[in-house]
């Protein structure tokens, strides 16, 4: 008998740094529409991903900080599960175990993902062993929890066919253990720098808005933005155009930034007037973000209470998965 479903989305986020708003618009504004749909999802805090290039100590100095943001950007803890994978670590790593005997090296040098992980040109055979592994990781978060749903973007459906097929691999060898988790499809969104090339990150902060930044650095990282010459769409137009329309707060700024673009590809002078709107767009929202998260942090005892409250819900699917894995492989 298949055994059912204990999560309906299951989703996770690296403790690895600080949130930029590309963070946001890609990562949890998603999770945010779904709760408006009345689906009430996991979270997970993925410290033991970030060992993959980040040392221990800094994953752990962000698992609050990063359950701080999410709680701060609308995570509702009432109708959202939020744990930190580490709880469950011992559990994982045996998963992992088992379900890497179903996968063959050369399938996972496949994985596309590894190549846009590896630092500085590197090859794939010399990736850390933990690193190559995250695919197998990453099934073993999903399939423990036994999630119906995953959302994913156009970069990570590579991940979840891997889930895919551990599952159905370890199922036709040992019986119908995991459910077969689907995407949960999102819109994949780039947010390039504000530099113009490549991703919005960290790694180039004068073109990243962090979560964190002051609004006059903000403002001032708004004005150095790259845009276009009159009647031209490049794609850090376009990506500037996806970010002012994503943090709006009102239908008169986004009605305001439809008039300036088609007055810019009319031939007309207008890209001040953008980044006016633009910095007005940001500093409302990072505004209404950092007098929240003054409460989240200033609330007593909030973030504990959520991730213990996560954590028991976590380790009682983890343990009742183990049983169900570990019964029928040692029968």
């Amino acid at each position: 008998m298949k055994k059912s479903h204990k999560v309906k989305v299951f989703t996770g986020i690296r403790p690895s740094g600080d949130l930029t708003v590309a963070n946001y618009l890609g990562a949890i504004e998603p999770i945010l529409k779904l709760l408006e749909e009345g689906v009430e999802p996991m979270v997970f805090v993925a410290d033991l991903h970030a060992l993959t290039d980040k040392e221990p100590s800094l994953a752990k100095k962000y698992i609050h900080e990063v359950v701080a943001d999410y709680l701060a950007l609308g995570l509702d803890p009432e109708r959202t599960t939020i744990f930190v994978q580490s709880v469950i670590g011992p559990q994982l790593f045996t998963l992992m175990s088992y379900l890497a005997r179903h996968i063959s090296v050369a399938e996972l040098l496949r994985v596309p993902t590894l190549k846009d992980k590896l630092k500085n040109n590197a090859r794939e055979e010399t990736a850390n062993s933990l690193l190559f592994l995250y695919p197998v990781l990453m099934a073993s978060d999903i399939l423990m929890q036994r999630a119906e749903q995953v959302p994913v973007g156009e970069d990570q459906v590579a991940h979840l066919e891997v889930t895919r097929l551990l599952a159905k691999r370890f199922n036709d060898k040992y019986g119908n253990v995991f459910p077969i988790p689907k995407a949960y499809q999102v819109k994949s969104l780039r947010i390039l720098s504000l530099k113009g090339e490549g991703k919005m990150s960290k790694s180039v902060p004068e073109g990243a808005i962090f979560l964190t930044d002051d609004i006059e650095s903000a403002v001032k990282k708004v004005k150095g933005a790259v845009t276009a010459i009159e009647g031209k769409m490049t794609d850090g137009l376009e990506s500037n155009i996806v970010l002012a329309k994503g943090l709006c707060k009102s239908e008169e700024d986004r009605t305001r930034i439809d008039t300036i673009i088609a007055e810019h590809m009319a031939g007309e002078k207008v890209m001040g007037e953008f980044k006016k709107v633009l910095a007005k767009v940001v500093s409302e929202f990072l505004t209404d973000f950092q007098e929240h998260r003054k409460i989240v942090v200033q609330t007593p005892g909030l973030i504990h209470s959520v991730l213990n409250k996560g954590a028991r819900i976590a380790v009682e699917n983890a343990n009742e998965t183990m049983a169900l894995v570990e019964k029928v492989m040692f029968k």
